[in-house]
């Protein structure tokens, strides 16, 4: 009876060990989750201590109320026989598990380590850190008593728009199909266009001599003039057209342009036996001109006329097709080669209708015409160096009436070639054109960079000036207001020193053609 005694003794003890952990247990649980929501932080909450053969859930607090609590009641209320304990084994005595004083608080969150500011994304964020200034950095130098800082750098003044970088579009108002006729002429009048291989030896040595201005040894030869015409010129061509087309649409009321557009009554002659007008040929001289020049000119006689028929066909009360004015032309080219053999076959393609298949219709039979009639462009040659020619001989050229005088792509050949000498030129030609006369010169942009003067006697190179400078000094008079009277003898009509003329991707030519930028300068001669 008594080892049956011993044993529920010892059943009880372990039985009570366990429901003592499973009350731990569950009141740690209990209190994690109101401490997770935050309603035991204002409770007085005490310690349960179970001591030595004390009874457990006495001294419970009012909160901890449950029915598990209730239910292990009466298991905890049997004290603790220390008797039925071995000698190695002492009584357990159960501490308390947590208190709100010194044990829990350290793990209880105050309100005063709460954070003060929200965690907030930086890319979300509309305040921002300040920005700290950094110090500008200085070169390192001496900054003393007797330091004077220097002033700072002026920025560049701003490019104006005649000396932008950007150049200006040159419009091209001829119509597509007349400049493909142009250089289908070109074409036919030099079969050697077809072969551009066998070409490039022979135009590596053109260019070459171009560079070092050596003109007689480019030009010399005829073969090397035709491959010479055949590579630039097409290009030049089209690009001269473009702008002669462009003054003549701005510049319409100028004397001569007048009466190349429409052939005022004072300059016709009519004839008592022919009802036909017979109107006077305008002239135009054109100095280092060639095979760029007679196309150009020859295109807008083309785009005259073709207007013109276009405007009588439409208008019905118009004059008849024989009273039409009928521009004629007097082109002199004056130049040091021998351009004779160009200016044949060049002619011959103008006045020539083109050859057709064989296989064409009748209607395409019956509308081949030449590109001009032979009346309409007369072409003429005077080997001559303007650096060399005398007042008279340039009086001869330019006439006693309004001419047109061209210079494309030749005057800062003349500027290199002796400053002293195209000056002398430009004042000769000054006092030798008519009133009312046009002078129109084109050049590469690369002349309106510095012209280097002439060496003095310690070979010395002068100061260097744009060519648009020179140009106002010799022509405006700007710099010499005592040589010739104090008015001009000329009035700028144009100034673009920087231009653009881009070829048409429509046209087709045997030889690659090229864009070509370009200076512009437009003049009119005053009364003096």
């Amino acid at each position: 009876m008594c080892s049956l005694n011993c044993k529920a003794d010892v059943d009880h003890d372990i039985w009570f060990v366990f429901l003592e952990k499973l009350w731990s247990s569950v009141i740690q649980v209990v209190i994690r989750r109101f401490q997770r929501f935050r309603w035991c932080d204002d409770l007085d909450i005490q310690p349960i201590v179970f001591g030595d053969r004390g009874q457990a859930g006495d001294n419970l607090p009012r909160w901890v109320d449950f029915d598990v609590l209730n239910a292990l009641r009466p298991l905890t209320s049997q004290p603790l026989n220390p008797r039925s304990l071995k000698k190695s084994e002492k009584p357990l005595a159960i501490q308390p598990f947590f208190s709100l004083s010194s044990t829990m608080s350290k793990y209880i969150r105050q309100e005063k380590s709460q954070r003060k500011h929200p965690i907030i994304s930086s890319s979300t964020s509309i305040i921002k850190a300040p920005v700290v200034p950094t110090a500008p950095k200085e070169r390192p130098g001496w900054k003393g008593p007797g330091f004077t800082k220097k002033a700072p750098k002026q920025p560049p003044p701003a490019p104006s728009a005649s000396t932008s970088t950007v150049p200006n579009f040159q419009h091209n108002h001829l119509p597509i199909e007349l400049q493909q006729l142009l250089l289908n002429i070109f074409r036919a009048a030099f079969p050697i266009c077809q072969d551009y291989s066998a070409l490039k030896p022979t135009l590596q040595e053109i260019r070459e001599a171009l560079l070092e201005r050596d003109f007689e040894r480019a030009l010399g030869r005829l073969d090397w003039m035709e491959a010479y015409v055949v590579r630039w010129s097409p290009s030049r061509a089209l690009c001269y057209a473009a702008v002669l087309l462009g003054v003549f649409e701005e510049f319409g009321e100028e004397v001569w342009i007048r009466s190349m557009l429409q052939g005022p009554e004072s300059e016709i002659q009519r004839s008592s036996k022919s009802p036909r007008p017979t109107p006077r040929a305008l002239k135009a001289v054109c100095f280092g001109g060639g095979a760029a020049e007679i196309m150009a000119f020859g295109a807008i006689l083309r785009h005259i006329l073709t207007a013109e028929s276009a405007s009588v066909s439409d208008d019905t009360n118009s004059l008849s097709g024989s009273e039409l004015h009928r521009p004629v032309l007097q082109l002199q080219l004056v130049n040091t080669g021998n351009w004779t053999p160009i200016i044949n076959s060049l002619r011959s393609g103008l006045t020539t209708p083109p050859t057709l298949s064989k296989y064409a219709s009748a209607s395409a039979r019956a509308n081949n015409a030449p590109f001009l009639s032979l009346d309409v462009l007369n072409i003429s040659l005077q080997r001559c160096s303007v650096l060399e020619a005398s007042q008279e001989e340039l009086e001869c050229m330019v006439g006693g009436k309004a001419v047109l005088i061209t210079v494309f792509f030749s005057i800062s050949d003349l500027w290199a070639s002796s400053v002293v000498k195209c000056t002398a030129f430009l004042l000769k030609l000054t006092l030798a054109a008519p009133k009312d006369s046009l002078l129109l010169i084109i050049d590469g942009l690369d002349s309106s960079a510095e012209i280097t003067l002439e060496k003095d006697d310690q070979g010395k190179e002068r100061k260097a000036y744009p060519m648009h400078y020179l140009l106002d000094m010799v022509l405006l008079e700007k710099q010499l207001p005592n040589l010739m009277g104090n008015k001009p003898a000329w009035a700028r009509l144009l100034e673009d020193q920087s231009r653009l003329f881009k070829v048409a991707g429509q046209l087709k030519y045997s030889i690659s053609l090229e864009n070509i930028k370009f200076q512009v300068h437009l003049f009119r001669k005053l009364e003096r």
